[in-house]
């Protein structure tokens, strides 16, 4: 998979990736380019194994734990958990520079609401399509929200105000968690639409050897959980997203 200067190759196995590095590294030198073996790393996916990979006879590439590929934290056993955590203390950092803002009784409500999702939400939830949610940060999503929606609506904690009035007088009935989960229903839906060869479709239809198609596919946050397919059951308007049927 590429991506502007980043690369990613996808292995079954130590042999297929060395064999696969080594193509990549003469197709390389046949463009009179050449790999940086210091940022070049591999990941083993739900194993401990470890082993040597070469793509030439002195160049060793060096096994990692973790890694970043276009801003999300991967690690060996997928997604990183604590990236939506990392996700949401930049929002709080970010509300908190604009608390000016908020506060501002010149700017009208759904001005403050656009700023909210253009310069908080956009940052925190970046890559969320591949987010399987835990009750916790959905409740930490939700709460970062109601941060800014409560400064915007000029109320304190000390007022007492509940968050609903405080979402209906913001018109922001619709939660972040909401918007979150929407658009990992669009992309598991774009995912299933797909040409069977494109790798996003490869790597969600492959099964590790020993496991069935469905073990470990929601830890990879490829498949939509079963609380977010009950919802499209009853949200036909959502489920025209989801699959593309009438």
């Amino acid at each position: 998979m590429n991506f502007a200067d980043d690369q990613v190759v996808i292995a079954q196995d130590a042999y297929d990736l060395e064999f696969m590095m080594s193509r990549l590294n003469s197709a390389y030198t046949d463009w009179s380019l050449t790999v940086n073996i210091d940022k070049t790393e591999y990941l083993v996916t739900n194993s401990d194994d470890k082993f040597d990979i070469f793509i030439t006879d002195n160049a060793k590439l060096r096994q990692v734990e973790w890694f970043k590929y276009l801003g999300a934290r991967i690690t060996r056993k997928g997604l990183d958990k604590t990236e939506v955590s990392a996700r949401i203390e930049q929002g709080r950092k970010i509300t908190g520079a604009l608390n000016g803002i908020w506060w501002d009784k010149n700017i009208r409500p759904n001005t403050k609401v656009h700023i909210g999702r253009a310069l908080v939400e956009s940052v925190v939830t970046y890559g969320c399509e591949a987010w399987t949610l835990k009750a916790e940060q959905k409740r930490a999503l939700n709460a970062l929200e109601m941060d800014y929606l409560r400064r915007s609506a000029g109320v304190s904690k000390l007022d007492r105000v509940r968050n609903v009035e405080i979402r209906a007088k913001m018109d922001a009935t619709q939660t972040v968690v909401d918007r979150v989960e929407q658009r990992g229903l669009k992309w598991f839906g774009h995912l299933l639409r797909m040409e069977h060869q494109r790798w996003p479709y490869r790597i969600y239809s492959w099964s590790p050897p020993g496991k069935g198609k469905e073990d470990g596919l929601e830890d990879l946050g490829m498949r939509p959980s079963e609380g977010q397919w009950r919802t499209v059951t009853w949200k036909r308007k959502m489920f025209l997203i989801v699959t593309g049927g009438g």
